[in-house]
């Protein structure tokens, strides 16, 4: 090898050489081999049947195993349908009561200030004297009623105190019923069959 100096002066950092040829490599050491047992027929069936009934216990216990989970799988799904629908009732049943809550307290606001009841939906506030409030604007903005009109009673004009026989009653809905054989009744009306002599 020739020595090579640096232009500085320096000499140059050691360099790693190559293993001589003249060592022996070993090769890595193989772990003996056990012997081989020799083949016995009656030992190997038996080996045999033994794995073949722990493979059937395993298949066991594996379907086992598949059905206690999927049981498992199920209760929860039951369980957590049913703490869900027990849930979605109450909220359906707290939305229920506080709009029962709100129509009871409008109708006495309604009661109270003199309203008609079809402004019941109108009134807005969550408590009763904002809603009181409100009723009280709403009966200021309509028109006054006047209390010296006289009440009618349209289902009974005559206030039942005449009454009317079956006859009159009949003749009033279908008619004054004539004579059926008068002729000129019968011509009047527009009908009947009428035979020449």
């Amino acid at each position: 090898m020739t020595d090579v100096t640096n232009p500085t002066g320096e000499t140059p950092a050691a360099q790693p050489q190559a293993a001589a040829p003249s060592e022996p490599v070993t090769p890595p050491t193989v772990p003996a081999e056990q012997p081989v047992e020799e083949w016995d027929k009656e030992r190997a069936a038996q080996t045999i049947k033994s794995m073949r009934e722990q493979e059937k216990k395993f298949k066991q216990d594996l379907k086992e195993l598949e059905t206690l989970r999927a049981k498992e799988k199920q209760r929860a799904e039951a369980e957590m349908t049913e703490t869900q629908r027990l849930q979605k009732q109450a909220e359906e049943l707290t939305a229920k009561n506080a709009k029962l809550e709100g129509d009871l307290i409008r109708r006495e606001v309604i009661a109270e200030v003199n309203l008609p009841s079809i402004f019941a939906d109108r009134l807005q506030g969550t408590t009763k004297e904002e809603l009181l409030a409100d009723a009280k604007k709403l009966a200021e903005l309509l028109p006054k009623q006047n209390k010296t009109a006289p009440s009618l009673n349209a289902t009974n004009p005559a206030n039942g105190q005449t009454t009317e026989t079956e006859q009159q009653t009949r003749e009033r809905l279908f008619g004054k019923q004539g004579n059926p054989f008068n002729m000129e009744d019968i011509k009047k009306r527009g009908g009947g069959v009428i035979f020449n002599k």
